[in-house]
């Protein structure tokens, strides 16, 4: 980094962090998005299907042997060269393991889904995580040191060159190995891009094994229980509401949790090590992250109870009459959207300060009531009573991840929900307004879509401000937006 960049605050240097994060994100969507449309063309549905089916496998078998090396390294005192080598070593264990069990279950896969093509495809696909253990560990280095534009150039490079590899195989092929290719090249241009883009060069070692395990054991049961939550409510739908409920109940869950999950996403990645940077300072830690906090659950909730409000309108314009069905399901998995991304923003923290099993333990325990819950719900009230079932599960774990960071993290708990009422009432008073004065309006789809979306903006903005004045200006979001706003007027008077 420059020194103009190393004399900027924690707090600058995550807002510049994120805006690169928030760009990477969107930049590979914006490209993933073009390559769909043209794949969709060269393309049969079938292929997709192929592709979609391997991707099962290869999905939670990924999800099950990622070590979590490269949060490891972000953590206060992984400087060492044999801290970078050992995370190394244990990224090239970890991607032969899991390539060799994607090669042994391949076959059980075909079977299971009575589709042998899949067997092909899963053990191509198995190189995939093969090469990615070769990768550069040095960077990680570029989100260590808070190099975000570098991280930026390494993500978007590599989804370029990929691009244009999986399209010209489409040209080529006209068929699923296309999108087979696509996705093992990608392995091999992140490896070739990482040497080419960080000086370090890694050597085998295992002298940190013990204490790197120690961090990721957690993680990698955390990341389980993420992904069984993840899927356990599209299980439940298709298997008592068959399989077009589950049609409608997964592209409802998708759109509606997309735009909170774009926007946290990135923030969450150069949260983490931004905090690391100041773990040892208990004030500026617990500063840093509750202004965070504060930020991402106005975003949260904004985009959440708006969602839910315009889901009326928004699935018959975007999707069309077939998907009306969806639009219950789609307002309460808005309002999930929220709470989950609030949940995984709190995670942050706790690996920080390496209370990872806090993180698996509320994972677990999330779990353990959605299945119950939602098939209870399911028989109740169908597709929304499961969409129901997740937002009332997300929102009685939330105080539990709240305990947990303010007894494992030193950070106050009056401090934690001062970042979360006034965004939370904000959102509500948003939709409650919106429900209220939509039924007044008669005007076309399109034209009151965009009225609730303008009005919507306008009242959350106002509450916000309102609740933070009534409150005694606490410290917080507004307080900094407002500097932000005086600060632009000043300059632009002074142009």
């Amino acid at each position: 980094m420059t020194r103009a960049e190393k004399a900027l605050s924690p707090s600058r240097q995550l807002v510049r962090g994120s805006a690169w994060m928030v760009a990477a994100r969107w930049a590979t969507r914006l490209i993933g998005l073009v390559s769909t449309v043209i794949l969709a063309r060269l393309l049969a549905p079938e292929d997709f299907g192929i592709v979609a089916i391997a991707l099962i496998a290869v999905g939670l078998l990924e999800t099950v042997g990622y070590a979590g090396v490269d949060l490891a390294l972000m953590r206060p005192g992984a400087n060492s060269r044999e801290h970078f080598d050992t995370a190394w070593t244990i990224q090239i264990i970890q991607g032969l393991l899991i390539a060799v069990l994607l090669v042994v279950v391949a076959p059980w896969v075909g079977q299971l889904f009575s589709e042998p093509r899949t067997v092909g495809v899963v053990q191509v696909i198995a190189l995939r995580p093969l090469i990615s253990g070769f990768e550069n560990i040095g960077v990680v280095a570029f989100r260590k040191e808070l190099d975000f534009a570098k991280d930026f150039r390494f993500t978007v490079y590599t989804k370029l060159a990929n691009f244009a590899i999986v399209v010209g195989s489409a040209f080529y092929l006209e068929n699923y190995w296309a999108l087979t290719i696509g996705m093992t090249s990608g392995s091999v241009i992140a490896v070739i891009l990482s040497y080419l883009m960080h000086p370090y060069r890694p050597r085998l070692s295992l002298v940190h094994v013990r204490e790197m395990w120690g961090f990721s054991q957690w993680l990698i049961i955390s990341r389980v229980g993420s992904f069984l939550n993840r899927k356990t409510d599209e299980v439940v739908v298709g298997r008592l509401l068959g399989t077009s409920v589950m049609g409608g109940y997964h592209v409802a869950n998708e759109l509606a949790t997309m735009p909170s999950s774009e926007l946290v996403m990135p923030l969450r990645r150069a949260l983490f090590p931004t905090l690391s940077k100041v773990a040892g300072a208990r004030d500026e830690f617990e500063k840093l992250f509750c202004l965070s906090l504060a930020a991402i659950a106005a975003l949260c909730f904004s985009v959440g109870f708006g969602l839910m409000a315009v889901a009326p309108e928004f699935v018959p314009l975007v999707l069309g009459d077939k998907w009306l069905g969806a639009v219950d399901a789609m307002r309460w998995l808005a309002l999930y959207g929220a709470f989950s991304s609030l949940i995984l923003t709190l995670e942050m923290p706790l690996w920080v300060m390496g209370r990872t099993r806090l993180s698996a333990a509320q994972t677990w325990l999330e779990l353990a009531l959605l299945v119950p819950i939602a098939f209870l719900a399911a028989h109740l009230k169908g597709m929304e009573g499961v969409a129901m079932a997740r937002v009332a599960v997300s929102i009685a774990v939330l105080p539990v991840m709240l305990h947990f960071v303010s007894s494992s993290c030193m950070i106050r708990i009056g401090r934690l929900y001062g970042a979360l009422w006034r965004p939370c009432l904000a959102g509500l008073a948003m939709y409650g307004i919106l429900a209220v004065l939509a039924p007044l309006v008669d005007a076309p789809v399109a034209l009151l879509l965009l009225l609730k979306v303008l009005a919507g903006v306008v009242i959350f903005s106002s509450v916000l401000v309102v609740l933070w004045l009534v409150s005694g200006r606490q410290a917080g979001i507004e307080e900094q937006a407002l500097r932000t706003i005086v600060s632009l007027v000043g300059r632009r008077f002074r142009g």
